[in-house]
């Protein structure tokens, strides 16, 4: 059996299908054997649409990048399939081992390339390697805190033989509880005197929704969202919910000032911009979950959804907190009518969308985005890299078997990935896009604003795009709405992609200290 057929079988037995890809010519010995491919006009749309594909169905998905060119083309995405915790099989052609000592072109050290980035990398050495490589990687990549792994592909590879080969699935266990630790987090939880809980990203991964809410209920005290998750963390709706953390040390120390405990589920905390305080002093802070860091506090390493179906049973009531109205809501949307604000457009869109799982690039306007629309189980992605082109790659993904995906994004990012609409229109994935069209990179403007205020108007960070002509180009129906917003509905008819592009209101809010 030649290489490429070993591999067609491996990845048939792994269920490792589709494959996501650019191929080049080291590529083409390796998919002889690949049927159902998705092209992808640039190498890092291939890898955005690999992870939303894993976060959306939890499973590993794999991505076929071409050699050292394509795999840096995708690094931003490799470091946001990290950042994300998903379960991507990265694979890339090398050049033919046999001539490889003259550093030939398309070749180059693709494992050290990645270093740092993915969990397991390996180069194939022999086509009997193949079953047990792949078979490492998927397990290794599933493995929490799952991640992005990497495989090496040499041309000739490909035609060598090798026979006695065993091909099959893997299964990893994520039922980790321990029985001890559940009683020794609940007496810490009990003895507390304002004890506040803070679910994370975890809650998503393993639908533990409804356990988090029995949780928050029965304790009755603030919750919060962990700072830029990447996706859902609790019920929005819930009473108890007091909002999504701010990823700054100094604010979210505000926020626990009256707390003595906080316990944070299925999440972690991430910091940005630099602020000189210390996390959480004086304060006893519980980790609880798969993917720890250790950075502050203590971690108990366990399945959040089996813990929190346990500990429920014997924690005690230690307050009675539930979310003010926001009287002011409804005002803010009224008086941004006129000039299309966000708090406005975001409102009606809400009103047509708010079954819809949304995938979030509006970056200046993301806390909006996330306070609007909510979380519930697979309703909302982002990258929490950081990084700008993802959404769209990675609705493409979500899109293959949701079709009721909405990306929100804004004028500067939507051109980062804007060719990804060739694969939509090509493979008739339904994604719509709502593009906020500000005319200008607004995070830069208010970064700006707040610490280096002569930057702000730089020329640089001003854009003035034809969004709408740039989408049509790629064959994609596409509109710029009118004052009413009613384009909305048009938006949301039938199951093919489209673009609404909307002219926003270009004030620069202050989103930092």
């Amino acid at each position: 059996m030649k290489g490429y057929e070993i591999l067609e079988k491996t990845l048939a037995a792994l269920k490792l299908d589709p494959v996501f890809g650019n191929p080049g010519t080291t590529e083409i010995p390796m998919l002889r054997g690949i049927r159902n491919y998705y092209l992808t006009l640039h190498d890092s749309i291939a890898l955005g649409m690999a992870d939303g594909y894993a976060q959306y169905n939890n499973t590993a998905s794999i991505v076929n990048l071409h050699t050292l060119p394509g795999l840096g083309n995708a690094m931003s995405f490799v470091n946001t399939a990290k950042w994300n915790r998903s379960p991507v099989v990265i694979t890339a052609g090398q050049q033919d081992t046999r001539h490889i000592v003259f550093d030939p072109l398309l070749s180059g050290d693709l494992l050290n390339t990645v270093s740092g980035l993915v969990k397991y990398s390996y180069e194939i050495k022999n086509p009997s390697d193949i079953p047990t490589a792949f078979r490492r990687a998927k397990a290794i990549a599933m493995t929490p805190p799952m991640g992005p792994v990497f495989i090496s592909v040499p041309m000739d590879m490909m035609d060598y033989t090798a026979e006695n080969l065993y091909f099959n699935d893997v299964r990893t266990n994520v039922s980790s509880y321990d029985p001890e630790a559940v009683l020794e987090i609940v007496e810490r939880i009990n003895k507390a005197k304002h004890p506040a809980l803070v679910f994370g990203y975890e809650i998503d991964v393993y639908n533990a929704y409804a356990e988090a809410e029995a949780f928050a209920d029965r304790l009755g005290v603030e919750v919060y969202s962990e700072p830029l998750a990447s996706r859902g963390t609790f019920n929005t709706a819930n009473e108890h919910y007091a909002g999504d953390l701010l990823p700054a040390s100094t604010l979210m120390n505000l926020k626990f000032v009256n707390n003595d405990l906080i316990v944070f589920i299925g999440g972690d905390i991430t910091f940005y911009p630099y602020l000189p305080s210390l996390p959480f002093p004086g304060k006893d802070v519980i980790f609880i979950g798969t993917d720890i860091s250790h950075k502050t506090g203590e971690g108990y390493t366990m399945n959040p959804k089996l813990f929190l179906s346990e500990a429920v049973k014997l924690i005690k009531a230690k307050g009675d907190y539930k979310r003010g109205t926001d009287y002011l809501y409804a005002n803010r949307v009224a008086r941004q009518r006129l000039s299309m604000g966000v708090d406005y457009v975001l409102f009606k869109a809400k009103k047509l969308f708010s079954d819809y799982t949304i995938v979030d690039e509006a970056i200046s306007a993301s806390e909006n985005v996330r306070s609007t629309f909510g979380y519930g189980y697979r309703k909302y992605y982002t990258a929490k890299s950081g990084q700008l082109g993802w959404a769209t790659a990675a609705a493409l993904g979500i899109g293959m078997n949701n079709k009721k995906t909405l990306v929100i994004i804004g004028d500067g990012a939507f051109m980062y990935t804007v060719q990804g609409l060739w694969t939509a229109k090509h493979y008739n994935i339904p994604v719509k896009f709502l593009v906020l069209n500000n005319s200008g990179y607004n995070i830069l403007k208010s970064f700006s604003k707040s610490y280096y205020p002569d930057m702000e108007k730089k020329d640089y960070f001003q854009l003035n795009l034809d969004i709408e002509s740039v989408a049509k180009g790629f064959g994609v129906e596409t509109r710029t709405a009118d004052e009413n917003l009613s384009d909305l509905e048009w938006l949301r008819e039938g199951d093919v992609p489209k673009v609404l592009v909307v002219n926003t209101e270009k004030t620069v809010e202050k989103l930092f200290l």
